[in-house]
């Protein structure tokens, strides 16, 4: 196991070849929770319908982050405001005719070429909802919140080295952002059962 001081980069205590992921526990100071696409329009949950989704799924990934959330929230307002970051990046369009969506999205339907906007919005979950002034908002218009964003920028200015990853879907948007965190050199750990996503597989 590292053992470091809170001033110390992680990436410096890293042995190429010999340190791993498992080496490198959460630092507070330098870690931010990434809150991805938990937004109204696309995390409604039928508990009429069965299907993995609304059973089992969502309700679960709802739940976790929400304990996810609150821890985060609670570690940063006691550290002074000093790491411990929650950034919630959803979808949103900087156009109300959704002009500016990627590629991807104007090609995948209705709902995804047709975000929400500056005059309508993104919502988020009752008991899921940002923080104004606190947490750290960051609207998307692809997969990656890393390619549609300035997060990576956001990031590097809060001295965030960790990211843990939560939210929907977990093959798609999830997966997207960790793979381009990782590339980008912060440590990443996704939380399994706060992640959802439309069938088990």
């Amino acid at each position: 196991m590292a053992s470091f001081a809170t001033s110390t980069s992680l990436r410096s205590l890293v042995n190429p070849g010999v340190s791993s992921r498992k080496d490198f526990l959460i630092r507070p100071p330098s870690m931010a929770l990434l809150v991805i696409d938990v937004q109204e329009s696309l995390t409604k949950v039928d508990a009429s319908n069965g299907n993995y989704k609304n059973a089992i799924g969502f309700p679960r990934m709802i739940k976790n982050t929400k304990r996810l959330v609150d821890a985060v929230r609670f570690n940063r307002d006691n550290r002074d405001g000093c790491g411990s970051e929650v950034i919630f990046t959803y979808l949103e369009a900087l156009t109300d005719d959704s002009r500016d969506v990627s590629l991807d999205y104007k090609l995948s339907g209705p709902l995804l070429s047709n975000l929400p906007n500056p005059s309508a919005p993104a919502k988020f979950l009752p008991d899921l909802t940002p923080i104004s002034g606190k947490d750290i908002c960051v609207p998307k218009t692809s997969c990656s919140v890393f390619t549609s964003t300035n997060l990576n920028y956001i990031l590097r200015n809060l001295n965030i080295e960790q990211i843990v990853v939560c939210g929907q879907l977990t093959d798609q948007c999830v997966e997207s952002a960790v793979r381009d965190a990782a590339d980008l050199g912060y440590f990443v750990s996704v939380v399994e059962d706060a992640c959802g996503a439309k069938t088990e597989d």
